[in-house]
């Protein structure tokens, strides 16, 4: 990885080689700035060319990043609808590391002590916290909807996850979103049942969508709700997941 800069657009760019991508494109990294991402055989020549002819596009992601970053306002408690728990959040600002063992259960401890000092550190604080949130919460739920719908997964991983708030492979392995803390009970319960039925079906047929209403005959209301539901994720979340 090597910086680079376009000194006549006075836009400086990391550069990235990797043989996952087919072609070479300009992303935005959380508090990294503009990168630019090409397969091992793209002529570097031409990155200078690839970043001045999306130059006003980088600099107005450039700009809203930093809009955000100036503007955002750190949570202090962290309300779950999930749960319905709001636990208060403490900044030490003592600590450059993420102590995860400062991440107790919000029944055995009153407050969520953050560490870190700067914005990037305690953002990954309060995310670490919710991943271990999720991973304690999620898992019981998904399989308690399996044995009441009868329907069988292989595994369960919880990521963050940019577009999707679940996913089932063909293998019967489940992914679920951190980000469902934030969403209610009864449509993360909604989710599950959603893609446990992947586990049957691995597309939207009718069939699907049949045994679906089956398991829940409110699918439709709980879809509509997902399709906003970002909205319910706090902008800081948001900020350091996808700016």
């Amino acid at each position: 990885m090597a910086d680079e800069t376009d000194s006549q657009q006075e836009l400086t760019w990391q550069l990235r080689v990797s043989p996952r991508v087919r072609y070479a494109k300009l992303q935005i990294k959380p508090y990294g700035g503009l990168e630019a991402v090409i397969p091992p055989r793209f002529p570097r020549a031409e990155i200078p060319f690839l970043v001045a002819k999306h130059a006003d596009w980088a600099r107005y992601q450039l700009d809203k990043q930093d809009r955000l970053r100036s503007s955002i306002h750190l949570p202090q408690h962290l309300a779950l609808a999930f749960d319905n728990s709001s636990t208060p959040v403490r900044y030490a600002g003592q600590s450059l590391a993420v102590n995860y063992d400062l991440f107790s259960e919000p029944t055995s401890s009153p407050q969520i002590i953050i560490e870190g000092s700067s914005l990037a550190q305690q953002l990954g604080e309060l995310r670490a916290w919710i991943r271990q949130r999720a991973r304690k919460l999620l898992p019981p739920l998904l399989q308690r909807v399996s044995r009441q719908t009868g329907l069988d997964y292989k595994r369960v991983t919880i990521r963050s996850q940019k577009t999707r708030w679940g996913s089932c492979s063909s293998r019967g392995h489940i992914s679920l979103n951190d980000q469902l803390l934030f969403l209610p009970a009864q449509t993360v319960e909604y989710l599950m049942i959603h893609e446990l039925c992947h586990t049957r079906y691995l597309n939207h047929s009718g069939d699907f969508w049949r045994l679906v209403e089956s398991h829940n005959p409110d699918y439709r209301n709980h879809e509509k709700l997902l399709n906003r539901a970002r909205n319910l994720v706090p902008e800081w979340f948001l900020m350091d997941l996808y700016s």
